[in-house]
């Protein structure tokens, strides 16, 4: 088509219709134009609203995880030392200490730094309770079960005992819960993915 023909058809159209369509038509296109910035400009505000949200939501939950894993990390820290604690009365009834060669029975050790750990897991053990999901504080329950029967081994022990001896029993079982503990906390703070 020729710029010869456009401008025929055009003025066809305009004669046919008027003047005033050639003004509608320009209206309603102006007229489009504004509501189609306007609709932009309003989902725009909401989305910038509602990033502004996950923002502020992202700031408050990194805070959180920051402060959750002092927590977290003092809590496994004071099952740790115990766990440890557990595992020198399970496997010895008795070491020498370097370098002075002392001999330190390991049920007397353990009932003697057992009221330590006692006033620092009571002192953490509330807090832990609301962090903690519901899978990790039944292994939480757990421990504190297996903790007392082996409290309880270890007072009942005497060498008597046949092998395996009812703490080493119960130690190995303490194991357990505390390889389920650990990776149940690795998954809980994501702590795999975040060193990759």
């Amino acid at each position: 088509m020729a710029f010869d023909d456009i401008i025929k058809i055009s003025t066809l159209i305009i004669s046919t219709f008027g003047g005033g369509a050639v003004i509608i038509i320009a209206l309603s296109s102006w007229l489009t134009n504004l509501w189609a910035k306007r609709i932009l400009q309003s989902e725009k505000a909401k989305i910038d609203s509602q990033l502004e949200g996950i923002r502020h939501e992202f700031g408050i939950t990194k805070s959180s995880y920051e402060h959750h894993l002092d927590l977290i990390l003092g809590y496994y820290a004071s099952f740790y030392n115990h766990y440890r604690l557990c595992q020198m009365a399970a496997s010895a009834d008795a070491h020498r200490e370097l370098p002075d060669g002392e001999i330190v029975y390991t049920r007397d050790d353990f009932f003697e730094k057992l009221g330590d750990f006692l006033k620092d897991w009571a002192n953490k053990e509330g807090r832990i309770r609301l962090l903690l999901p519901a899978k990790l504080l039944k292994v939480h329950e757990e421990a504190v079960g297996k903790f007392n029967e082996f409290k309880r081994a270890v007072y009942d022990f005497t060498t008597a005992e046949p092998v395996p001896r009812k703490k080493e029993v119960v130690f190995r079982e303490l194991d357990d819960i505390k390889v389920r503990l650990e990776n149940g906390l690795r998954d809980f703070l994501r702590t795999e993915s975040l060193l990759k």
